[in-house]
């Protein structure tokens, strides 16, 4: 295992959290991972729209990077792996978009990396075992919904993350760490945050669904992977519910802060104080903190 992190802008900016409970884990777990030095936006999804070469070369240049260290690319937000695992497949075919492409970033790239989602690699490669044996706090009697969000699955064919219908690697994570895991339908149905800004009262609908079916359903918080999920679905919560007249109250806590904490880690350190629906009470109430 050596791979390169790529952060990608969210967790930098609006989800530090799970930037530094990713490099926490890390190190506790003695991973051979590392921040790529010369990692680059992906331009998401304004960028694509706006220019497809410059947007495809945006991640051919974060490829460039893992290359100059000679390591495989591990990513923390979808949309970022959707548009490196893009670039990748634009390199594979000799075709005018990559033409333009290599043009655009001056030089010849090869993408023969490995690239993979943080959480694939703690599930496929360090493995469940090993995970269990670092178990000291286990998350006894919490009962977790797993939400993976629309992106992580779509396109099937070019994520390749787990069943793009019924995804299971933060299920099979969480239980191993102690965790009750909640059986619902919409562990990857959208929550609107692509139209969080255009069209809020959208999105403010479809997370609604998403957090009353997770409750509905026993759930008393709610794990994500997804950085525009996880900002929609907590932050967005108290709206909700003046909107809707119903308390929800349900924690959104990325699968890494669930980990450390289940590591034993300084809740402070996994940042579960930057939480806008406090977690607090809930952990404390299952002999978790």
């Amino acid at each position: 295992m050596k791979y390169g992190y790529y952060p990608g802008c969210s967790a930098k900016s609006t989800a530090p959290e799970l930037d530094a409970t990713t490099l926490a884990l890390i190190d506790f777990l003695h991973l051979d991972i590392k921040e790529l030095k010369d990692w680059v936006c992906c331009g998401a999804s304004s960028m694509h729209s706006v220019d497809k070469v410059l947007h495809t070369a945006l991640s051919v240049m974060t490829l460039d990077a893992a290359n100059a260290e000679e390591r495989d690319i591990m990513v923390q937000c979808p949309a970022c792996l959707a548009h490196v695992l893009e670039a990748k497949e634009v390199l594979s075919k000799d075709s005018e978009l990559k033409s333009d492409v290599l043009e655009a970033v001056g030089k010849q790239v090869d993408a023969n990396m490995k690239i993979r989602h943080f959480s694939s690699i703690l599930h496929d490669e360090y493995g469940l075992d090993k995970i269990r044996e670092k178990v000291t706090n286990p998350l006894q009697s919490l009962s977790i919904a797993s939400y993976y969000g629309c992106l992580i699955v779509r396109p099937p064919e070019r994520m390749q993350y787990d069943d793009p219908e019924n995804p299971m690697v933060m299920d099979q994570l969480m239980s191993t760490c102690g965790a009750e895991i909640v059986q619902w339908p919409f562990k990857t149905k959208c929550c609107g945050a692509g139209t969080a800004i255009s069209d809020t009262d959208v999105s403010l609908d479809l997370t609604y669904e998403i957090l009353r079916m997770a409750k509905n359903n026993g759930a008393e918080c709610i794990c994500v992977l997804c950085p525009l999920c996880q900002n929609n679905l907590d932050l967005r919560q108290k709206k909700i519910e003046q909107r809707y007249g119903e308390k929800l109250n349900l924690p959104v806590l990325y699968y890494t802060q669930l980990l450390g904490l289940a590591f034993g880690l300084d809740p402070i350190m996994l940042q579960l104080n930057r939480l806008f629906v406090d977690p607090f009470p809930l952990l404390k109430r299952k002999g978790i903190l």
